[in-house]
């Protein structure tokens, strides 16, 4: 950290700034400084610390006074304005300070407005450098105007940083790869807010900067490391392969020849402990293997690619190539990976834990008419042959663009191509690109065939036109080009080798069609629907209508009757469209034609089937469609109603009479007595005020009930709930809730045990809307051990620590005592005998030192041998003293776990002492 504080500056700063004064003013200031500098310090400190801790920054913004730092754990820290210029004294208030950080595009921001040099290039954040190969473009102009170095690879130029000395620096590789710093004139500190804090939240090498706080020089500059060091990290499971438990990355590769030319991307995401911990120090590489299930394998040579990484909501993602097939592998044997990184400062490593790897190789290409949409693209590929010479009939041979003969712009091939994956074809009509796929390195050559016959089987169509790269345009746009049918060569390349290849055949037009006429869109808007009040369909009830008003006005606009509407449209699929389970669209505009029933087309709901949860709050649509026979007079007509479908569903509250003090949610259980039997058990309407004895479902909502899921993913991707279910207690009956019990299945071993419940509502459609909380079963009984004291004699003494241990119940009422159940207490929890608590005893030595020789002396009996160890026996403990006179108190400690029936497995300790020869006369 640069900071530095000098009395002696600071008290010439007041001497300057105030003239001559006085012995109690120069203290006050002195003080006041003072206190203002330590404040910092403290700041300072306590956000270092925070840091170090693992907390991460999630926001720095101004604030009234300043700029505050906000912490992942949720704590604040506010930086004050310092000095007025150079005057050393009180801090500006009233002022927001100034924030420097680098916005989602990479480029850095004063206050929200990106910097940029003389050129008004803006200040890029990051530079990367390109592999070696050819000279990429001129790079980014330099703050003063000169020209940057040249990019490597088309990678930046130069790139910005903020630094110690107040002043941006431009950075960017040499020729030998080197990073060259040089200082600019531009100065970070000095922004329009000149007498304001200014902070720079430099995420990309995690620092802090600070400049003109309160409590520091003019032009000083505290700087603050937010990274900690790298301890470990982990594969975060988003996708859970089911044979291996393994984390899953998936790739398509693009293979020819067997060769992978390229793939898609994959993104791996790892856990860093701690959150806030440097990755950008480090060399990161992958490790292969292929392992038999279960067991490790042979490496795997170069299986992946590492094509960047970055930090992202407090996880390090890392996004892969695939660089090899894996088609070869054995059928047990499967691909694995993990990251693995080298501090580039200490040599430290780290690796992560394993991951699966799984791959799809593509290896059958064809390229098809981008221009005619997923749709119809994949009907037809343009075909690898060149076609037949003479040409067909231009009226009727296949022809896939039209460029007009006129046009000085011409046509662009590369709007005409894309690749088709067959290998992912789902059918004749539907099919995956590369494009779709995002596949880097696909490029597009295009040629024109020196000769290529018209119709007439003398004509060479390809001396009518141009092809410059990819634009094809008419020769001296002379009328002869007309009707003319060139052909040109595609080539699909992914990394410079070819995968497909296609001709294209244009027609050569006087001029443009005339367009499709755009949908005409009669929109409904039925606005928010609730779901408690829909009414069954059978019912008659609907939600909405289209009115025949407006029906009039479409075919005034077109110049439409009902019976020219009917010859110019094609009739709709069916009378009622189901657009999706649970809505019913009534056309009567097409049977009808004219206003001869109250509504054009309605829309009804049915609360039976129409699916709500997962779409509350979410706009929807259904539509009727009339498709134009001649599309270029006549639009498509889509009826469209639109809706939002709300559920106002009020959950039963929880009674607060049992809820825990302290704790969300959450009722505490102590069970009761059950068939005779103390049992860990709960009613479920008792967890709900009034016994949910008054509690309505609305209407559309059929029932209630309570669920232990097993796995709470939502919650705790690794929480598995075990040792307690819920069940029904008694007949089925309308509302499960009320008939439910939870209970525990195992003992508790712990003090308590906390469980997750989703309690839900079910509606008429069969979906649940869910509430959550917490049940706490808590050990009815408590246990403590009487402290025991043994005297030291010429033979050996006994102590008996059964008649020590003390049961309490929940009410804090002894029910067991001096080796006895106290009776009367004890049947309220309906125990009669004493072996329902089964006891295990212990010692153990507080001394460890000396202990194993003093243990050997001092011994109890147990349950470890019952043939041989009565009921009475156990507990006994037996200090035996072998002739020497013992000095000092020894102390040990008393041991037991007391099973009590199958509720719960309680352990408790007390003291034991052995009194020394002196101690024992008394």
């Amino acid at each position: 950290m640069k900071k530095k504080f000098y009395g002696a500056l600071l008290l010439g700063s007041l001497f300057l700034a105030g003239g001559m004064v006085s012995c109690s003013d120069y203290d006050d200031d002195i003080n006041s400084l003072n206190e203002r500098v330590d404040a910092l310090e403290k700041t300072v400190a306590e956000l270092q610390k925070a840091i170090e801790a693992g907390a991460v920054i999630t926001n720095v913004q101004s604030t009234e006074n300043g700029v505050t730092v906000t912490l992942s754990d949720g704590k604040t820290f506010e930086v004050k304005n310092g000095t007025n210029g150079t005057n050393g004294v009180d801090g500006v208030d009233g002022k927001p300070g100034s924030v420097v950080t680098i916005d989602d595009e990479g480029y850095w921001c004063i206050d929200g407005v990106r910097q940029t040099d003389g050129q008004g290039n803006p200040y890029k954040a990051q530079g990367e450098q390109g592999p070696a190969g050819e000279q990429g473009p001129a790079g980014e102009q330099g703050p003063a105007g000169e020209q940057g170095p040249a990019g490597v690879d088309g990678k930046d130029g130069c790139w910005y940083m903020p630094n110690e000395d107040g002043y941006w620096h431009k950075q960017y590789y040499n020729e030998e790869g080197t990073v060259v710093d040089e200082k600019t004139e531009n100065s970070w500190t000095d922004t329009i807010k000149k007498d304001v804090v200014t902070v720079v939240y430099d995420s990309e090498n995690g620092r802090l900067l600070i400049s003109n706080a309160e409590g520091m020089q003019e032009g000083e500059v505290l700087v603050i490391e937010t990274w900690s060091e790298l301890k470990s990290l982990a594969v975060i499971p988003y996708v859970i392969d089911k044979e291996t438990s393994l984390p899953v990355v998936s790739f398509y590769n693009i293979v020819k020849d067997g060769e992978v030319l390229e793939s898609t991307d994959a993104t791996a995401h790892f856990r860093l402990n701690p959150n806030n911990a440097n990755i950008k120090d480090w060399e990161w590489s992958i490790i292969d293997r292929k392992a038999i299930v279960r067991a490790d394998g042979d490496n795997v040579n170069d299986l992946l690619a590492i094509n960047e990484y970055y930090r992202a909501d407090g996880e390090m993602v890392v996004t892969l190539k695939s660089k090899k097939s894996i088609a070869d592998l054995n059928s047990d044997e499967i691909a694995i990976f993990a990251l693995n990184g080298t501090n580039t400062a200490n040599g430290n490593n780290i690796a992560s834990d394993y991951a699966k790897v799984t791959s799809d190789d593509l290896t059958n290409f064809a390229i098809v008419n981008a221009s005619l949409g997923h749709e119809y693209a994949f009907t037809n590929p343009y075909p690898t042959e060149k076609p037949a010479e003479p040409a067909e009939d231009p009226k009727t041979a296949r022809l896939d663009a039209q460029l007009v003969y006129s046009d000085p712009v011409g046509i662009d091939l590369k709007d005409l191509v894309w690749t088709w994956a067959k290998d992912l074809n789902a059918g004749i009509s539907v099919g995956v690109t590369l494009e779709d796929l995002n596949i880097d390195g696909l490029t597009y050559e295009f040629s024109k065939p020196e000769k290529y016959l018209g119709s007439d089987g003398t004509t060479n169509q390809q001396e009518f036109v141009n092809l410059d790269g990819s634009i094809v345009t008419v020769n001296d746009y002379t009328t002869a080009a007309i009707g003319r049918t060139p052909i040109f060569l595609a080539k699909a390349l992914v990394n410079g080798t070819v995968v497909a290849t296609g001709y294209i055949k244009l027609d050569i037009v006087e001029s443009a069609p005339a367009a499709d006429k755009e949908d005409e869109v009669l929109t409904v808007a039925c606005g928010t629907i609730n779901y408690q009040k829909l009414d069954a369909i059978s019912a008659n009830t609907k939600v909405n209508a289209l009115a025949w008003q407006v029906v009039n006005q479409f075919y005034s606009k077109y110049g439409l009757t009902a019976e020219t509407f009917h010859d110019n449209y094609n009739e709709p699929t069916a009378s009622d469209i189901k657009t999706e389970t649970g809505v019913v669209l009534t056309n009567k505009w097409w049977t009808n034609g004219t206003a001869t029933s109250s509504d054009a087309a309605t829309i009804d709901i049915d609360p039976a089937t129409v699916k709500v949860v997962d779409l509350l709050g979410k706009e929807r649509e259904a539509t009727i469609t009339f498709t134009s026979k001649n599309k270029k007079v006549y639009p498509n007509v889509v009826v469209k109603f639109t809706y939002t479908i709300s559920d106002d569903i009020t959950f039963p509250a929880l009674n607060n009479d049992y809820l825990v003090a302290g704790e969300e949610n959450m009722v505490e259980v102590k069970g009761r007595i059950e068939n005779g039997t103390w049992t860990m058990i709960s009613g479920i309407k008792e967890h709900f005020k009034d016994y949910l004895s008054t509690y309505k479902l609305a209407s559309n909502h059929v029932n209630m009930y309570a669920e232990l899921p097993l796995r709470v993913e939502d919650e705790d991707p690794f929480l598995v709930q075990h040792g307690a279910e819920i069940v029904l207690n008694g007949e089925d009956e309308v509302i499960l809730a009320k008939k439910q019990d939870i209970q525990l299945t195992e003992p508790l071993t712990t003090a308590h045990r906390d469980y997750l419940v989703y309690f839900h509502i079910v509606l008429a459609n069969g979906e649940q809307q869910t509430m959550k909380y917490k049940v706490r079963f808590s050990t009815p009984f408590e246990v403590s051990i009487n402290e025991v004291e043994l005297k030291t004699l010429a033979s050996p003494t006994t102590a008996d620590l059964a008649k020590a241990i003390v049961i309490k119940g929940v009410a804090n009422e002894v029910i067991y005592e001096k080796g006895a159940l106290v009776a009367k207490k004890a049947e309220a929890y309906a125990i009669t005998n004493a072996n329902y608590f089964g006891m295990v005893y212990g010692l153990s030595g507080s001394d460890s030192d000396s202990w194993e020789s003093f243990g050997n002396r001092l011994t109890i009996s147990n349950t470890d041998d019952p043939a041989t160890t009565t009921v009475n026996e156990k507990g006994q403990i037996t200090w035996n003293n072998e002739g020497a006179i013992l000095q000092n108190d020894k102390i040990a400690t008393s041991e037991v776990t007391v099973t009590a029936g199958t509720i719960a497995v309680i352990k408790a300790t007390g003291k034991v002492t052995v009194l020394s020869s002196e101690n024992s006369k008394n």
